[in-house]
């Protein structure tokens, strides 16, 4: 089932801004590598984006250990999952979304990335690729379909302020089960176990 917000203009600029604002505040100079740049920018989004008595807008970035050859990267095939705790005057939805980074655009033709994002579809229909593309001395970051990168297909980048306005805060993407949703709180996942999904049937 689909979910939709339809915010005004005002909420939607302010978690623009407010996403744009902790890329600004990433300084890529002391977070060189990705898996650091990843971490600083993520402890940056996470909290309260947007709160007033009819709107509530939250953020749960999850790192995964990224440590040893059964470490929940290597599992999961994933270096992050972003909850989104969303609710208005009317409904209330929360929202778990996988994603795999990577440094720039040349990596998105490796085949490890591909076998990271058949791990990760594995566990959730809709993985993400959230590419830092350095800039200079700094990093204009965009998210993209893993679906699309996997299956040969022509994708969309979109920065990543905008991703987040447009589709984790309308909660068009997004995976809504509770138990996913609470596994991938944990950075070590110990509880998330391979799934397939099939016709819309989670099969254990």
């Amino acid at each position: 089932m689909k979910h939709s917000f339809n915010f005004p203009e005002h909420v939607r600029k302010s978690v623009k801004d407010y996403v744009n604002d902790k890329i600004n505040k990433t300084d890529s100079k002391r977070y060189y590598q990705e898996p650091t740049y990843t971490s600083a920018l993520l402890s940056k989004l996470e909290g309260v984006v947007y709160s007033d008595s009819d709107i509530h807008i939250e953020l749960i970035p999850t790192v995964f250990n990224d440590r040893g050859r059964n470490s929940a990267e290597s599992r999961s095939g994933a270096d992050f999952a972003i909850t989104a705790d969303i609710r208005d005057k009317n409904k209330k939805v929360k929202k778990a979304i996988l994603v795999q980074a990577k440094m720039d655009e040349s990596d998105l033709n490796s085949a490890d990335l591909k076998k990271q994002i058949k791990k990760m579809k594995k566990l959730t229909r809709s993985p993400k690729v959230l590419v830092l593309n350095p800039v200079g001395e700094r990093r204009d970051p965009y998210v993209c379909s893993g679906t699309k990168i996997l299956d040969g297909q022509k994708y969309n980048k979109q920065k990543l302020a905008d991703y987040f306005t447009s589709r984790i805060l309308t909660t068009f993407d997004g995976d809504t089960r509770e138990d996913f949703i609470d596994k991938v709180q944990d950075s070590g996942l110990p509880l998330l176990h391979v799934v397939a999904i099939k016709d819309k049937k989670i099969v254990k």
